[in-house]
């Protein structure tokens, strides 16, 4: 996957945002050390960091490690399309590419929809999946020609957007 990028942690990305301080970094880490609970969780409760900022760093941080798909240089298995049905692959804007030599599948997601189909995947789809973040405009293209739906339009889409960046 993206073993040759260098790994950032989610508190590096939100000290770069302003969210956080490095001393309160620091603070997240040390009671981290004592609790074991996760880093977002110390970061919402100590110092009230929205649970939305810290899903949004976690996406960030998935995909300066992972780097960005390209779907036109994908080969797509369409036996792993029927994993998933149209209104799944449209409703997360993902796409399943292949089963990787490893066993695992490998599934194109978008940035903006990428925290709902990890949870989509991991409650519905069986094999161990690994998800690659390629561009919106490619995944709808690709979506189109593997789960074609002449009902979402263009207005639809950006209705949903709207809807998902709103809620």
């Amino acid at each position: 996957m993206g073993s040759n990028r260098q790994e950032i942690r989610i508190g590096e990305i939100l000290v770069e945002r302003h969210v956080l301080s490095e001393q309160q970094v620091f603070e997240i880490l040390q009671q981290q050390r004592t609790t074991n609970m996760p880093f977002g969780v110390l970061a919402e409760k100590l110092f009230d960091v929205t649970v939305e900022t810290i899903e949004n760093a976690w996406i960030e941080q998935y995909c300066r490690m992972t780097g960005e798909i390209d779907l036109s240089e994908q080969s797509v298995d369409v036996r792993v399309l029927k994993l998933i049905n149209r209104r799944q692959a449209w409703q997360f804007e993902i796409l399943p590419l292949r089963f990787e030599p490893t066993g695992e599948l490998l599934i194109a997601a978008s940035r903006n929809r990428l925290a709902r189909a990890v949870t989509f995947a991991a409650n519905r789809i069986k094999p161990i999946v690994y998800f690659r973040i390629a561009r919106s405009d490619q995944l709808r293209q690709f979506l189109h020609r593997h789960y074609p739906m002449s009902e979402v339009s263009q207005e639809l889409i950006r209705r949903a957007r709207d809807f998902a960046h709103a809620g």
